[in-house]
């Protein structure tokens, strides 16, 4: 799973790539992908869904999802632990979170025998970037695709406000790459905490960005074992 530092190392490459581009529209084959705007209840009994049920699958509404984002001007990319944040035009933002095998392409992709085949870059062409299930197409010809074998990663459009004030992002702990963020604040936030040192590194509501593999590496460098106790 890409955790803190490939997502920042993936927003600093968006920046060079897609800042001020324009989304023309967007493909999937994969409508569970997109988790918000939620499916209303009219749409949810259209498609035979029952509403309740729905929510437990957590499916959004692409449709809606297509309508909103057209047009809309990517203004500012950046990062909140694992969440990709494009900040877009009209007070919208889009959350991608990329989860266990989920990762996005820029590039150029032609359809052939039903499929996304890249054009020109063979590194697109590679096994591991061809489970393509969402596609945005850009105002410059080029587009953006989350290649994702799983079928693991999340896609939200937000109101970029509402976002920001969501249950979701505050209770998201501390940044470690914050300037604030020093060895002072880090003994403060361990304070009076229980449990096991790696998995509280790994909870997203002290610290945000850290899984499973960053905190097996913090704690080799350090040389504490992972079971031991915060207290200790």
């Amino acid at each position: 799973m890409p955790e803190l530092p490939e997502v920042e190392t993936t927003i600093r490459d968006l920046r060079k790539k897609v800042l001020n581009r324009t989304f023309f529209d967007v493909w999937t084959d994969w409508k569970k992908v997109i988790k918000r705007p939620k499916l209303s209840t009219r749409a949810k009994l259209d498609a035979g869904l029952v509403p309740h049920l729905n929510e437990v699958s957590g499916a959004g509404d692409f449709k809606e999802f297509q309508k909103k984002i057209k047009g809309k001007k990517i203004k500012k990319i950046w990062r909140r632990g694992k969440n990709i944040i494009f900040e877009l035009s009209q007070g919208y933002s889009l959350l991608i979170h990329q989860k266990l095998t989920g990762h996005l392409l820029y590039g150029k992709w032609n359809v052939e025998h039903g499929i996304w085949v890249a054009q020109d870059d063979n590194a697109l062409k590679e096994k591991v970037n061809t489970y393509i299930h969402l596609m945005f197409f850009l105002d410059n010809g080029k587009m953006l695709a989350l290649s994702d074998l799983r079928k693991f990663a999340k896609v939200e459009l937000w109101k970029t406000e509402e976002l920001k004030k969501s249950k979701e992002f505050r209770k998201l702990g501390l940044e470690p790459l914050e300037k604030n963020f020093d060895f002072k604040k880090f003994k403060e936030i361990l304070k009076n905490k229980r449990g096991k040192i790696k998995q509280v590194l790994m909870n997203q509501e002290i610290i945000a960005g850290i899984g499973n593999i960053y905190s097996d590496e913090i704690l080799w460098e350090a040389r504490i074992n992972p079971f031991r106790d915060v207290s200790r």
